[in-house]
């Protein structure tokens, strides 16, 4: 697996600004052209460039997998077109607003927080195909900010509790590793992006850390 140092909006914390699946990432508008073609070449993904609530922040506002993605309710009418003509199959939460940091899902399987009703949970499946436990992680809410998963493993939030973190073994059905990133930074979310092929981190993060990120994604 290949694992890269970036930036998005002159920022470490790339977790917050974009959306990665299997074949395509995206990037908030302005994203540097150097920092395009190196997240292309790391993940193999297509680049695709969008706003969500009017900003940046795509990662807070959204999630998604392979087979869709599921936005804020703060998402425009317009912001949802401007995806679905990019051929993203788009669901829309009202009720919610920062979806990214209470969700985290893979192609297969997805945890939640309780924030996330149980007839919201069960719409999510549904459209992308997967099933989703609901689960704390660290004793907060912020799934989706506390951790990365991909189809070969998941790294988390080193505060996480020895039976939250069997949970999650169960729930994704994968090996995982406990990491920080950008040198301590413990919601994992905010500063890595990742798929089965490789990994972009914050630009601070230390080695240890890469190397406890790169176990932990390959799912070892």
């Amino acid at each position: 697996m290949e694992i890269e140092k970036a930036k998005l909006e002159q920022s470490p914390y790339i977790g917050v600004f974009a959306i990665i699946t299997e074949e395509r990432a995206l990037l908030p508008l302005r994203t540097e052209k150097s920092e395009q073609k190196l997240f292309e070449k790391v993940l193999k993904v297509k680049i695709e460039k969008a706003t969500i609530a009017s900003s940046p922040l795509l990662g807070a506002f959204a999630a998604g997998n392979s087979k869709g993605i599921v936005t804020s309710g703060l998402a425009s009418k317009q912001e949802i077109k401007n995806l679905e003509k990019k051929d993203f199959n788009v669901l829309r939460l009202k009720s919610i607003s920062a979806i990214g940091n209470i969700l985290e899902i893979n192609d297969e399987k997805g945890v939640c927080s309780q924030i996330i009703s149980e007839k919201e949970k069960k719409e999510i499946e549904k459209f992308l195909g997967i099933t989703i436990e609901t689960q704390k992680i660290a004793g907060t809410d912020l799934i989706g900010s506390c951790m990365v998963a991909t189809n070969k493993g998941f790294i988390v939030n080193p505060n996480i509790s020895q039976k939250e973190f069997e949970e999650l073994e169960k729930n994704f059905g994968l090996e995982g590793n406990v990491s920080t990133a950008n040198y301590g930074d413990e919601l994992v979310g905010n500063s890595v992006v990742a798929n089965s092929k490789g990994a972009m981190v914050g630009g601070l993060t230390s080695g240890h850390e890469l190397i406890r990120i790169d176990e932990g994604l390959r799912g070892e």
